[in-house]
């Protein structure tokens, strides 16, 4: 049994729908609950203003192939949506209106341009299977590509190269080439104009330890004889401190290694009072998907409807108390 659990600010969904196709949800044909569980479906999860804030794409297995997240401005309208995949890997992210990689973008590579005619802009962070940025895109209002930065890594999960493309010009108009070295831990960025030629060149000698644990934003860079733009430290700086550690179910398994406890069911207590004993699925910051126990056809039940979620080890997984 696996248990994905996605942390987070819960959100107030009201309803579930389902449909059959991505175009009867655009067409508002819905079918029904033991309809859907016959062949591939599309679960629509929908808070009190009848928002949509979950879509999860279900395979005629019953399993989980796709979800988006949706979230919106104070004025009603989409700021962000979020795409995963089955298993709960964001693969793409879209942002809408203000974000700050592509006003950096535009500040440098544009700076000519009013940032305000931008107002309207899509940026999208495209993730390869390691959970990195592999490409920004940048878009106008009629979804126009303007720009984009793309990245290649070292094994090692540090930048190896980041190329600044002008959409508009159809150039690459900034270039960045990382040189590590894993022996001495030297990591060296040289920065390259729209002709090629070098414009700045700094370096680092990251910690013995990890390559990206441990570091402190204060340690000083070392400088190589060079141009140097002002950014560059920076650059190296946002770079190695990204690299962020994601949650490792294995650290919480607990009890559940307990053969008496793997024969027992998980419990989800509803706010009408009742209590339903099943086998847990998925629990993320919107629904929970289970089970019935000695049934085969998995339920998806909001969060708002649930008072507490209880893991057969006795582990509480809903509501989530941050230590």
């Amino acid at each position: 049994m696996t248990i994905t659990i996605v942390l987070g600010t819960p959100q107030d969904v009201s309803y579930i729908r389902y449909y059959k196709t991505e175009n009867d949800l655009l067409r508002s044909v819905e079918i029904k609950p033991a309809e859907a569980r016959k062949f591939s479906h599309i679960e629509a999860l929908y808070n009190g203003e009848d928002q949509l804030r979950t879509k999860i794409t279900v395979g005629e297995d019953n399993i989980i192939s796709e979800q988006e997240i949706y979230e919106y401005n104070e004025d009603g309208s989409l700021w962000r949506r979020a795409v995963s995949d089955g298993e709960g890997n964001v693969t793409k992210m879209y942002i809408h209106g203000e974000e700050d990689m592509s006003a950096t973008f535009i500040s440098i590579v544009l700076p000519h341009r009013n940032l305000a005619d931008f107002d309207e802009r899509t940026t999208v962070y495209n993730y390869d299977t390691n959970g990195k940025v592999s490409l920004y895109q940048f878009l106008s209002v009629d979804h126009t590509p303007f720009g984009q930065i793309e990245y290649d890594y070292f094994e090692e999960g540090l930048v190896k190269e980041e190329r600044w493309t002008d959409m508009l010009a159809g150039q690459t108009v900034r270039a960045f080439k990382y040189r590590f070295n894993p022996i001495s831990r030297e990591y060296t960025m040289v920065e390259y104009d729209a002709r090629g030629e070098e414009v700045s060149r700094v370096g680092i000698t990251l910690p013995r330890k990890s390559i990206t644990s441990g570091w402190s934003p204060l340690d000083a860079p070392t400088d190589i004889p060079g141009n140097r733009l002002e950014e560059s430290s920076e650059i190296i700086e946002n770079i190695l401190i990204r690299k962020a550690e994601g949650w490792n179910p294995a650290q919480s398994m607990g009890k559940l290694m307990d053969p008496k406890v793997l024969t027992s069911p998980d419990l989800i207590t509803m706010k009408n009072g009742d209590s339903l004993k099943v086998e847990l699925i998925q629990i993320n910051d919107e629904y929970v998907r289970f089970m019935l126990t000695g049934d085969r056809d998995m339920l998806t039940l909001p969060l708002a409807r649930v008072t507490e979620i209880e893991r057969r080890d006795g582990e509480i997984l809903y509501p989530v108390i941050y230590r």
